[in-house]
């Protein structure tokens, strides 16, 4: 593994996990499509892709809201 050839792997993490974790927080995340259209496409790794558009490829539809706490 080449994880130890970069000084900065490790804070480039911690940073990645930070702007996450504050993109989560901000906004509310909604399917744009109904969840029986969303389907399993099984590569090296798991990927949603829509089913009515299948040369679409892989993505995930959703609808972005600002998060507002009440």
């Amino acid at each position: 593994m080449l994880t130890d050839a970069c000084i900065g792997y490790r804070f480039s993490l911690v940073e990645m996990k930070a702007m996450l974790y504050v993109l989560i927080r901000a906004f509310e995340f909604e399917l744009a499509v109904p969840p029986n259209e969303i389907a399993k496409k099984m590569s090296i790794v798991q990927r949603p892709a829509v089913r009515s558009e299948p040369k679409g490829g892989n993505k995930l539809p959703l609808i972005l809201k600002p998060y507002i706490p009440v």
